[in-house]
């Protein structure tokens, strides 16, 4: 049976840097902390003259954008892993009841076999002391 190796320090690291950037926090958090960020620059400085307002606001979707895409990918590669591994541990153990049902079956076809030898046996030694 396969088991999954003991993960070392940095792949444990690793799984929690992504259990946090995959979760639905992330993105609440970062949308959050964009719009206080825009918020605060809006007041403290201003608007900007006309070509650079469409600029900026530009910069910034887009940059919000890239930067939520990241967290959503893991989060779906994280709940497609889920279901990758739900989805083997059932074929495993719908594996191992066939094994076992075969192996009942073979077992119970040796026996029948050596039955119908012993009825054959006993058949032949009926059918010779019925002929002589």
């Amino acid at each position: 049976m396969f088991t999954e190796p003991v993960p070392d320090k940095g792949e444990r690291l690793a799984a929690r840097v992504v259990s946090v950037v995959a979760s639905w926090w992330f993105p609440i958090g970062l949308i959050t902390a964009i719009t206080i960020w825009g918020i605060i620059n809006l007041l403290y400085r201003g608007l900007e003259p006309y070509p650079m307002l469409p600029l900026a606001i530009l910069a910034t979707t887009l940059g919000s954008i890239a930067a939520l895409q990241g967290p959503l990918i893991l989060i779906t590669q994280r709940r497609s892993a889920q279901r990758d591994r739900a989805r083997d541990r059932e074929t495993y153990l719908v594996a191992s009841r066939n094994e076992q049902e075969l192996h009942e079956l073979l077992t119970e076809m040796t026996r029948l076999r050596s039955t119908l030898e012993k009825m054959k046996r006993i058949h032949e030694g009926n059918l010779t002391l019925f002929i002589s």
